[in-house]
């Protein structure tokens, strides 16, 4: 865990140092998947060819026979960029992302936590990265599930304003 952290920190120093370089705009977004660390919300800065953002979410949402909620969430990290595949290409987006990826099942149902892992991720933005509007994706991920390293897959849907 500790080391997620850190790399969550480096990726976030990172992406401050790009956004200070880059004309970029302040997106905020809704949905599932690696965008949004789950269910949830994003914030990130976008230009022509990359967007950079911070997410909040959960990767699981239940209610257990104590009628309590289960909510295993977490924070999350990602930079995608477009232009990959053509220079004209602003749509397919390719990058990497640092988060929540599975859901850690404890002892007892209130007992569930949040995996943290890293992810490939595709994104392919219907109206464009660096526009308003519905993406579409997918984010292969690996991540630490007591003490075993296991693949996870999550599966991409929001909106970006």
């Amino acid at each position: 865990m500790k080391k997620y952290v850190l790399a969550l920190f480096v990726f976030m120093e990172l992406i401050l140092h790009q956004a200070m370089a880059v004309e970029s705009k302040t997106s905020f977004g809704a949905g599932i998947g690696a965008l949004y660390s789950g269910i949830g919300v994003n914030a990130g800065l976008r230009s022509i060819n990359d967007f950079k953002y911070i997410a909040a979410g959960c990767v699981g949402i239940g209610y257990t026979d104590n009628s309590e909620w289960i909510l295993p969430c977490g924070i999350g990290a990602g930079w995608l960029w477009t232009g990959l595949l053509s220079n004209d290409d602003h749509r397919n987006g390719f990058g990497i992302y640092v988060g929540p990826v599975g859901i850690n099942k404890g002892n007892t149902e209130n007992e569930d936590k949040a995996i943290y892992g890293v992810g490939i991720t595709y994104v392919y933005f219907l109206k464009g990265i660096s526009t308003n509007g519905w993406n579409i994706g997918i984010t292969p991920a690996i991540g630490k599930e007591k003490n075993d390293t296991k693949g996870f897959l999550l599966l991409n849907a929001g909106y970006q304003f």
